[in-house]
């Protein structure tokens, strides 16, 4: 019977039935492969992003089902259309699917470089160095004049310790890419222990992008090679986080891509590792104002502003980004390097003693909120402090050093108590005989009067340290034997 009710009926299903469909399709953890030898593409958690880069991935995907579906798509546009799915979650990092989309598309279409270029970046991202190389190689197989891909497959080949390929690669980019060209071939020959080679490479680096802080590092890993330490020790401090961007028009086409915070963070990272700082900086802002409770994007917004020179506004948005996540170590890291750098020690105490009570079991948190209280004259708040810290955790060999020097050498000397910094310093030597931790009883033994015992540890420290062959530690301990060596030994 053909009622109009049974008609409502039949749509009201066919309606149930599409919905549910559409539901049970778009809520699939992968996207099935559209022929019997390609394989599953894995989607992300969607209710999980923000909303711009969820419904971004949601039609991308309807987009590429609708011409799957279809049953008549060529190769070519069916591995355009992994290609672009494969895009798409590479400028977000869902690095699995991203890599199953390439795979599938250089399966489609083996001799188009774009999708081998891009797969190849992808595992060089995330370590996979021997993939890497074998998809770069492929790539350059299918276009020779790729000169990113050049560069990327020296940079590779450095990684896997192939320096005569390595150098290959940078020596046939030197016109097209100066820079980078000279950069790789420092790296091969600092490797190599050609130092006066890599020196001369690395300097006209920055002479031509002087703006490359991060290549000072490798100036001065060359100048030590050659024993000129002094000009290695300057270099290291000019160390910074800039780069040398290698101008990758297939790479760089996937900026383009991004949409709300996470893609920005990840498009202001990229700029800053590359040394475009005020590229970065605006990344950065523009994540910030689409999600302003990103802890990650304020973070980085002021590490960039730190580089650009502007300090208040760096440090008003770690502190911001602080609040956001306060039990976030990267955030809390930053924000005290900076303030201490700043020598805002009183401030970074307030941020210790924050982060100890989200996290009260971190030692290094505890023994670092001590070193800034006793830097601040509150020798008695600090020794208490570590004092409780250390009959909870009697092992931790760091709280048991730092409570012992403290309790030797006190400047405050009302706060000292020779014994227990003798009892500390003992059991820490026992399990870890090492000469910091033998000048700990030294001190602790002058606290005690007791000069020659004193002495005699010193000197037992510093022929470890010579043992060791640690120049540093051995010169430093020499240094202070002659205060042991005075009248009075007590500091």
């Amino acid at each position: 019977m053909n009622t109009p009710l049974h008609r409502l009926y039949l749509v009201i299903l066919i309606g149930v039935i599409a919905v549910y469909g559409e539901a049970a399709q778009q809520g699939s953890t992968e996207i099935a492969p559209a022929r019997s030898s390609l394989r599953p593409v894995p989607i992300p958690r969607l209710d999980d992003l923000e909303s711009a880069v969820a419904s971004q991935i949601r039609d991308e995907r309807r987009s590429f089902e609708a011409l799957a579906d279809g049953r008549t798509a060529s190769g070519s546009k069916l591995a355009e259309a992994y290609g672009s799915l494969g895009r798409l979650f590479h400028v977000y990092e869902f690095f699995d699917s991203a890599e199953a989309s390439y795979l599938n598309a250089t399966s489609l279409a083996p001799a188009d470089a774009t999708w081998l270029h891009l797969l190849g970046y992808l595992y060089q991202q995330t370590g996979r160095l021997e993939d890497a190389a074998e998809r770069f190689e492929q790539a350059l197989r299918a276009q020779p004049d790729d000169r990113a891909a050049t560069v990327r497959l020296g940079q590779v080949y450095l990684g896997m310790n192939r320096l005569r390929d390595a150098r290959e690669q940078f020596d046939s980019v030197a016109t097209v890419f100066p820079a980078l060209s000279r950069y790789g071939l420092g790296e091969v020959a600092l490797r190599e222990r050609r130092f006066v080679e890599a020196v001369g490479h690395f300097r006209a680096v920055l002479e031509r992008v002087p703006q490359a802080s991060s290549v000072h590092y490798s100036l001065a890993m060359a100048y030590r090679g050659l024993g000129r330490l002094d000009e290695a020790r300057s270099h290291l401090e000019q160390r910074g986080a800039g780069g040398i961007n290698v101008g990758d028009p297939v790479v760089d086409s996937l900026q383009t891509l991004v949409r709300g915070e996470r893609g920005l963070v990840v498009l202001g990272r990229r700029a800053y590792e590359a040394g475009q700082y005020k590229e970065a900086a605006d990344a950065f802002a523009r994540a910030v104002s689409v999600a302003p409770t990103s802890a990650a994007a304020r973070m980085n917004l002021g590490l960039t502003q730190l580089q650009l020179g502007d300090t208040a506004d760096a440090v008003a948005h770690l502190r911001g980004a602080f609040e956001l996540a306060p039990d976030d170590p990267d955030v809390a890291r930053e924000l005290l390097r900076v303030l201490l750098r700043l020598h805002r020690n009183d401030d970074a105490t307030v941020v210790l003693t924050k982060l100890r009570a989200v996290n009260p079991d971190d030692e290094e948190m505890v023994v670092s909120l001590a070193i800034l209280l006793a830097q601040q004259e509150r020798f008695g708040n600090a020794i208490t402090l570590l004092a409780e810290e250390n009959r909870r955790f009697p092992d931790r060999a760091a709280t048991a050093t730092t409570l012992a020097r403290l309790l030797a050498s006190s400047p405050e000397r009302s706060v000292r108590n020779g014994s227990r910094a003798f009892e500390l310093a003992t059991a820490v030597y026992a399990a870890e005989p090492t000469p910091v931790h033998g000048e700990t009883v030294a001190l602790a033994l002058a606290e005690l009067s007791r000069c020659d015992e004193a002495i005699a540890w010193m000197k037992r420290a510093i022929a470890e340290a010579e043992q060791a062959s640690d120049a540093a530690e051995a010169s430093r301990l020499k240094g202070e034997l002659p205060k042991y060596q005075a009248a009075a030994c007590r500091p």
